[in-house]
């Protein structure tokens, strides 16, 4: 609540009468448009502590507009002009249709319209934006209202914004903007035809935005009635300058009271770096000692005070407030200005700084996470230089020191995680000191162990580092050991090509942590397909971090080639394509929960479907087995069978399953390490060679994996030939030398025992690229992917994988 006591001289108070009646506005009419009107939806209600929505008493744009048009219509009418105000009232009723409006204000013939309104910028700004009825200066554009006095209106709201951003107790995001009611409207809005307040105007005017209502701490200071008064007496003062309406006799002292150190802990927005963000002061007292007149601010969070009408002079203003050390500031008063004085009092601190409270604050033995931060509260706020120098770690650790809640807490952040298992020794010297100059009474000092773990470690991946065969529409699986901390997952982890160009994520395909407590996952997928034989990079930033704050550290890199995956260029033996020729074969499993084999559509390669075996394990040494009722092709141990398979990075182990009446063969095919579709082949010459086996199905074998517990495995187009496409046969392994393997530009190749007689490259489809029969091929006019090596001996052919990168 304002006081207002004015003890002033009669010889002063007649001065100013005399001299207020110099001003000279009898030939001027003005339209006075206070926005909105009355307490409707469409009437700017926002919501601020302690008022609840759609309370009359908080803050409402039509009420704040009212206030603001009736107090510049007193000061117009005192200096002799003639106002007509569309509304006195804030009522809906009141609340005239915009072409009314338009209409009065013609009819009267004024020689200015302001429209009062505040604006809203989704609370993040604040500025003064001034529509004047009319078209920017370049804009050539048509519309269908003409706008007579464009110029004029322009002139006249530029000086209206010059003074509205004069302000310096309210702090602004960015300078006044002055625009064309038309062009605004059709770049800004979308609309045709300007806004309907101005639309058909055929007199100067515009619409001004004072200020943006819907930044809170803008809020509190459009509560406070002398802060309207200001804009108010900003508008008048425009209209004496541009109607040469004589120079107003008096000044103004206004600012606000703020703390100097501690800060507003209400989480709304505040402009960073600026007053709005320290802790106005309710209730404080200003005194003119010249005049002994107060000013008692409210108890809106708002600090707002000011002293009007002041003659010309200097002044001696006196700040106070329960618990703050008071100060007296000199002020001269200007006739027709604003002086403004912002006050940041300090705070009466009359004992001594002690450590309330800190943290890691755990009893030996027990120990604390290695990513912990080190904290300290205190009982008053700290002076930083002196506490900061005080603050020490044994043993030694690099961190960075700051300081919250108007410093009354200092966090020390260690730049790494802690070392596991050690002791740690945290001092604070006696030399720490409040503000006041008070240090503490002794030393503070304090204890704990750390845990025995200090990074969030990456468990498993697909791809993984060194895989080759990666289908071009990955699904990426990256897994943890701990719940990751999602906050910076989309920036920190990325997939690059081989130029090092990010590529874009599909955000709909992002899913993190969905494995189970306490591991932590994400997995998505890419907008657009890789391309086939380049390579990728997978990049983890040292910035992953867990849910308890513990970072990677070291950035983890995950190379990877791509592939078709697709082979169709052998015999396919089975299709996958009917239902039901796959069945559990429960006397072959051993702890399982469910399992099931299915035709899948969703899910496929080729034709119309694949197959889908889902399993549920119940215990560590579990085994699913997959028999077929239709067996179709009988082999020997010297042939290749290739699968198309959709892994579940499970890392369980995949067999194929053959028969020679009664003896039962299994054969890994491969390890499921992968997630989503590769291509997998095996040489069945672990078969015993003097017999024929016919295929019967596919067993599963648990293994110890994160993922083990449970998967779904799609598979499509199994093939059986002659020679391995994508390995070399364990035989040749130890006999045979091929580089460099990712060649560029030749690759060489040498075996014990046997000599070369032909080198032949084909691409993965089958097709023969070139050949020699030198040991060194040239590989320059080959482009960059993989291929299949074929080597040629007296005795055998030998197939082998090569990378060639360029």
């Amino acid at each position: 609540m304002n006081i207002i006591k004015r003890y002033c001289l009669f010889v002063f108070l007649a001065s100013f009468v005399v001299s207020a009646q110099a001003q000279n506005f009898s030939d001027i009419k003005i339209c006075v448009n206070p926005g909105h009107g009355g307490y409707d939806s469409d009437d700017r209600n926002v919501v601020i502590a302690p008022y609840s929505s759609g309370d009359p008493n908080g803050f409402w744009e039509s009420k704040s507009n009212l206030d603001k048009g009736l107090k510049l219509k007193s000061m117009l009418e005192n200096a002799g002009a003639t106002v007509i105000i569309t509304r006195t009232t804030n009522t809906t009723a009141d609340d005239l249709p915009l072409s009314q409006i338009v209409a009065m204000a013609n009819e009267a013939n004024v020689d200015y319209m302001l429209s009062i309104h505040s604006n809203a910028g989704n609370g993040i700004a604040n500025y003064v934006l001034q529509l004047y009825a009319g078209l920017d200066p370049n804009d050539t554009y048509t519309y269908p209202t003409p706008t007579p006095f464009s110029d004029e209106s322009r002139t006249i709201s530029t000086i209206v914004a010059q003074n509205l951003y004069s302000n310096q107790i309210t702090n602004w995001s960015a300078s006044y903007a002055v625009r064309g009611d038309k062009t605004f409207a059709r770049t800004a809005m979308g609309w045709s035809d300007g806004y309907g307040v101005l639309r058909g105007l055929n007199v100067p005017g515009a619409i001004s935005e004072g200020s943006m209502h819907d930044y809170i701490p803008e809020t509190y200071r459009l509560m406070n009635g002398d802060y309207r008064w200001l804009e108010a007496w900003h508008f008048f003062k425009s209209f004496c300058q541009y109607f040469q309406a004589g120079t107003i006799p008096t000044g103004n002292i206004a600012g606000s009271i703020r703390d100097s150190r501690n800060i507003i802990q209400e989480s709304y927005y505040k402009l960073k770096g600026t007053r709005d963000e320290l802790l106005p002061l309710n209730g404080a007292k200003l005194t003119i000692l010249e005049t002994n007149e107060t000013y008692t601010t409210d108890q809106l969070n708002n600090g707002v005070f000011v002293f009007k009408n002041l003659a010309p002079g200097v002044y001696h203003l006196k700040a106070e407030a329960d618990n703050y050390h008071e100060q007296t500031f000199e002020v001269t008063v200007a006739a027709g200005s604003i002086s403004y004085q912002n006050i940041n009092l300090n705070k009466v601190r009359n004992t001594p700084p002690e450590v309330i409270s800190y943290s890691p604050n755990i009893l030996l033995p027990d120990s604390a996470e290695c990513s912990t931060d080190i904290v300290l509260t205190f009982n008053w706020d700290m002076d930083v230089t002196s506490t900061t120098e005080a603050f020490s770690i044994t043993p030694a650790v690099e961190g960075t020191i700051t300081f919250e809640d108007s410093q009354r807490i200092l966090r020390f952040k260690p730049k790494l995680p802690l070392e596991k298992a050690t002791l740690y020794t945290v001092k604070l010297a006696k030399t720490a000191k409040h503000p006041d100059n008070l240090s503490m009474t002794e030393d503070f000092s304090f204890q704990f162990v750390t845990k025995n773990r200090n990074r969030l470690q990456l468990l498993t991946s697909y791809p993984f580092d060194g895989a080759k065969g990666v289908y071009t529409k990955p699904m990426f699986r990256l897994i943890f050991d701990r719940i990751l901390n999602t906050s910076n997952l989309q920036s920190e982890i990325k997939v690059v090509d081989k130029n090092g160009t990010e590529l874009t994520k599909n955000t709909r395909s992002v899913l993190n942590n969905k494995v189970q407590a306490p591991y932590g996952s994400t997995y998505f997928e890419l907008s657009q397909s890789l391309v086939a034989n380049e390579d990728y990079k997978i990049l983890i930033s040292g910035d992953v971090k867990d849910e308890i704050g513990m970072p990677v550290v070291e950035p983890i890199e995950l190379n990877f080639h791509t592939s078709t995956v697709l082979v169709e260029n052998q015999p396919i033996v089975e299709e996958f394509e009917t239902a039901g020729t796959y069945s559990l074969s429960s006397d072959e499993s051993i702890g399982i929960t469910n399992a099931t084999a299915s035709r899948n559509t969703s899910k496929k390669l080729f034709g119309n479907s694949s197959m889908l075996f889902s399993y549920a394990f119940s215990q560590s040494d579990a085994k699913v087995t997959y028999s077929t009722s239709n067996p179709n092709f009988i082999t020997g141990n010297e042939k290749v069978i290739g699968l198309h398979i959709y892994g579940d990075l499970s890392g369980n182990e995949l067999q194929l399953k053959f028969i020679s009446d009664n003896d039962i063969q299994y054969v890994k095919l491969c390890d499921l390490n992968f997630f989503g579709w590769e291509f997998a082949e095996v040489a069945l010459n672990s078969l015993p060679a003097d017999k024929n086996f016919q295929f019967t199905g596919f067993r599963i074998l648990r293994k110890n994996g994160i993922l083990s517990a449970s998967g779904e495995v799609y598979l499509d187009n199994m093939l059986l030939y002659d020679e391995p496409i994508m390995s070399i046969p364990q035989v040749w392994k130890n006999k045979i030398l091929i580089y460099p393997n990712p060649a560029s530009n030749v690759v060489m190749v040498k075996i014990t025992d046997q000599s070369i007689q032909h080198l032949q490259l084909y691409s993965l489809e089958g097709k023969l690229l070139q050949e020699t029969k030198e040991t060194i091929m040239d590989i320059t006019n080959v482009a960059s992917g993989t291929y299949v090596l074929k080597i040629k001996t007296g005795k055998d052919i030998i197939s082998y994988p090569l990378i060639i990168v360029h």
